[in-house]
């Protein structure tokens, strides 16, 4: 009788476990056949992402009790086409990698890597995937700008009981000791807030972020560049369309840099019996100087089920001035334009 207690006891404290625990697998596998035209050089080839970017991960929530849960999020990105990690040779967690603890009535805290609170606010038709996805200051060949994602970072969201209204608050400590070209992702000391209202077909926000970090290489420091970012968008679903308009300016100071790039994108998706069209243009520009790229894309994704998708994007972008940037692996000279196509398939598990 002792025994079959015991073995009662232990069954009922599992299926408690259970039922108050989870963890998901999932993950993304999108390979895309690019196309690129540029002035100079042509390239065709098969890539990863034309639609969202591939992944994998591990995402679990503990319910504690009395409205608290514990949760944990670990994503590694991964090119299809070849089976490599994202950043490198091996896969990592640097899409993601947080611990969190979140209350029903006062919100989230989470510590780890993760997006910058003004990448957040970006509001992209395509995304920010793919040969349509939006321009960002830095392709300009300047050595600041948006950083998408931060390490070290302790932030805090909002609950979801505020009317509509939520706001993100992060700090993070990386340190200063790297090269330019490295602090855009990994390094930098800085902050970012985000505030906004979304309900219904409506959804609107502004955020803000400053970084600082070192120019050179340990030892031989040159000074340090403190990096401003600030951008305001918003969308709203018409029901036969949804429109999405961002504007950003990033301000880079010091070490004898001095400059400030702007960025503004509009776009629109329109539903289709099984498919969505996308539509978008985005500009970056140096202000106070006439260098500027233009980019025009189109694109059309048809879902085969609720996992599987296929696409196919257009995009044509113009360079002024100095700019030369060019799509999916072409090159093309300063000033002259490039062509790019994505045609692709899209798998989420």
């Amino acid at each position: 009788m002792k025994k079959i207690a015991t073995l009662a006891v232990l069954a009922a404290a599992s299926a408690a476990s259970f039922a108050q625990s989870s963890v998901t697998l999932f993950g993304i596998a999108d390979a895309t056949v690019q196309v690129g035209r540029g002035s100079t050089d042509n390239n065709v080839g098969l890539g990863s992402g034309g639609l969202s970017t591939s992944r994998i991960g591990f995402r679990g929530v503990e319910d504690l009790g009395g409205g608290l849960k514990a949760g944990f999020w670990l994503e590694a990105g991964y090119t299809l086409n070849n089976g490599n990690g994202q950043n490198s040779n091996a896969l990592a967690f640097t899409r993601r990698s947080t611990v969190s603890l979140m209350g029903d009535s006062w919100g989230e805290i989470r510590l780890g890597r993760d997006f910058t609170a003004p990448y957040n606010n970006l509001y992209d038709a395509f995304g920010d995937n793919g040969v349509g996805n939006i321009l960002e200051t830095q392709d300009l060949g300047l050595a600041y700008g948006l950083q998408t994602r931060t390490s070290n970072a302790v932030s805090y969201f909002t609950p979801k009981t505020l009317g509509g209204f939520f706001g993100q608050v992060q700090y993070y400590r990386n340190g200063r000791s790297q090269s330019l070209a490295s602090n855009q992702d990994q390094y930098g000391n800085g902050y970012g807030v985000r505030v906004g209202y979304e309900n219904g077909p409506i959804s609107v926000g502004v955020a803000y972020g400053k970084s600082d970090y070192a120019v050179g290489t340990t030892p031989a420091f040159t000074g340090t560049v403190d990096s401003k970012t600030m951008n305001f968008g918003g969308s709203y679903d018409f029901g036969v369309a949804k429109l999405l308009v961002s504007v950003g300016q990033d301000e880079g100071e010091g070490a004898g840099l001095d400059a400030k790039t702007r960025l503004y994108t509009v776009g629109t998706t329109v539903p289709v019996g099984a498919g969505l069209i996308r539509a978008s243009w985005t500009r970056a520009s140096q202000r106070d100087s006439e260098l500027r790229a233009d980019k025009f894309a189109v694109g059309y994704v048809h879902n085969l089920s609720k996992r599987t998708a296929l696409y196919t994007t257009f995009a044509y972008l113009k360079n002024k001035d100095g700019s030369n940037l060019a799509l999916n692996g072409s090159t093309t000279g300063a000033g002259d334009s490039s062509k790019g196509l994505d045609i692709g398939l899209r798998h989420a598990f």
